[in-house]
């Protein structure tokens, strides 16, 4: 094979110049932002399953897939009395949400705000349906637990980063393609981690586009809202979404400016959605300006074949529908609009596409950590190592998912605040990583092991925390149990094999894949 031939490749020919300053500014890029990236891309992967983890949070709550419009209109009848006398909710909790039995989530939830109830299928209360560690978990991934819209701008300007990654990283490997294949997985050192950094980065290459780029329009929105509040609504966000979710006069000729005429509208809702658009199922329900003269109802459907979340109804005051809002068959940019949550979260195609969806989004986690490792082994085979950056590196790595697993344990019994556990253990983490290094110079595998096993200890105990609190065995519990129990052997046997043969030879020597 000629040489000209082997040098081909799907990018064109680039100056070395460009390449090199193209692989600077990446590596800069990278270990300015690895950390925080790396906590939003663990928890992006394993929140395409926040359906299970609600389902398991609250495994007691009757399953089924189907139930009346009278029962939905009864369980909303009860939790609004419980909503109107609730003296300490927010001045925005205004709004009663019913989730109705799915195939992915078969259990009819009522709520509002922060409170949600479950009910069996005659819309009987059956139970506290709140989920504040599944809201934990996934708000850990929109704003970092940190005050809402400042908070999803900011992990908005990481995802820019993450795009910025993601081109430059490309730019700066002309052969990517061509080595797609080409895993040194005996290799130990850099050269392992870069194999794996770089077949991941073509691998992943357009979900991580797309997750990118959806997230960061998303957090843009929030954005665009405030800025266009501030300037030209009176500091009113909400009329900047308006021209994608509608506006006040159009829901008030909908409803003829009555307010909904009770459980009967409900009923009347229900049955002529379900009448006009068998082919759609009902996905969730909106009771909006609950105990006001404003107060009236929206359904929100699933088309089939579509991205967008749902189509939205509306209804007058008896129920009567009256219209769309157009998000399945409006003007370009709703439609867009209503299909970024969609896209970016993996909310269509059923499982296969979760599934999909996970293994992408643990590869781009994997390629965030080895990205990191690449540099400290490299700046220590220069001579210049960086033995404290590269313990709290690897305890990030796994103690970042060994505290949510802990938060678990710790949340379940008690109701302890999940936020305020799951930072003061990674502070601990820290404090403890900085003081080891005066008490210990083990090398980075030894610590690599030893932080595997707590993963797999945690995630053991977090299984076994589950059973001992609610005692069930229900699908709801095994479909999230089993594999933490399987992942959770699987570190702790690998971390423990090899620290034994670790103290067998007396010496740290690396184990295949290490």
């Amino acid at each position: 094979m000629s040489q000209a031939h082997k040098d081909t490749t799907l990018w064109p020919k680039m100056p070395a110049g460009f390449v090199r300053r193209m692989l600077d500014g990446h590596k800069t890029l990278g270990l300015a932002l690895a950390g925080i990236l790396y906590l939003i891309c663990l928890t992006g992967w394993i929140g395409v399953y926040y359906v299970e983890f609600e389902r398991w949070e609250r495994p007691n709550i009757p399953e089924f897939t189907a139930t009346t419009p009278e029962a939905i209109a009864r369980a909303a009848a009860d939790t609004r009395k419980v909503m109107l006398a609730d003296t300490h909710r927010g001045p925005l909790d205004t709004d009663i949400y019913i989730g109705t039995p799915t195939e992915s989530l078969p259990r009819l939830v009522v709520g509002y705000g922060h409170e949600a109830r479950g009910y069996d299928a005659d819309g009987r209360f059956a139970g506290e349906a709140t989920h504040d560690l599944t809201h934990f978990l996934t708000e850990l991934h929109y704003y970092l637990h940190l005050p809402e819209s400042f908070g999803m701008i900011v992990v908005c300007a990481f995802g820019v980063g993450m795009l910025a990654l993601l081109i430059g990283g490309a730019l700066s490997h002309p052969r990517m393609f061509r080595d797609a294949f080409s895993l040194r997985a005996r290799a130990h050192g850099h050269l392992s981690r870069a194999d794996v950094h770089n077949r991941l980065g073509v691998w992943t290459l357009p979900f991580a586009v797309i997750i990118t780029l959806t997230g960061t329009l998303i957090g843009l929105s929030q954005v665009v809202a405030l800025v266009m509040g501030m300037t030209f609504y009176d500091r009113n966000s909400l009329k900047a979404y308006e021209p994608i979710f509608g506006s006040q006069a159009e829901i008030q000729t909908a409803t003829g400016g009555r307010p909904l005429n009770g459980d009967a509208a409900i009923v009347n809702a229900i049955t002529q959605i379900r009448q006009a658009h068998p082919e759609q199922p009902i996905t969730f329900i909106a009771i909006r300006m609950v105990g006001t003269p404003q107060e009236f109802i929206e359904i929100t459907t699933m088309p089939a074949q579509r991205l967008v979340y749902g189509e939205a109804w509306r209804f007058d005051a008896n129920g009567n529908l009256k219209g769309s809002y157009h998000l399945s068959d409006g003007p370009a940019g709703r439609q867009i609009a209503a299909s970024l949550y969609s896209l970016h979260f993996g909310n269509f195609g059923g499982q296969p596409v979760k599934l999909v969806y996970a293994l992408l989004g643990l590869g781009l986690t994997v390629m965030i950590a080895a990205g990191m490792d690449i540099w400290l082994i490299k700046s220590a085979g220069r001579g210049h190592p960086r033995p404290g950056l590269h313990r709290l590196w690897t305890v990030l790595i796994y103690g970042s998912p060994a505290a949510i697993a802990l938060t678990f344990v710790a949340a379940m019994p008690t109701g302890w605040n999940p936020v305020a556990l799951f930072w003061g253990m990674m502070a601990s983490l820290a404090i403890a990583t900085l003081v080891s290094l005066r008490l210990t110079q083990a090398p980075a595998q030894k610590v690599s092991r030893l932080m595997r096993l707590l993963l797999g200890a945690s995630l053991i105990a977090m299984v076994a925390t589950h059973l001992l609190v609610n005692g069930s065995l229900s699908l709801a519990a095994v479909q999230v149990s089993l594999p933490l129990t399987l992942l959770g052997l699987m570190f702790t046997l690998k971390a423990l094999r090899g620290l034994m043969t670790e103290a067998r030879s007396g010496a740290a020597v690396p184990a295949p894949g290490e």
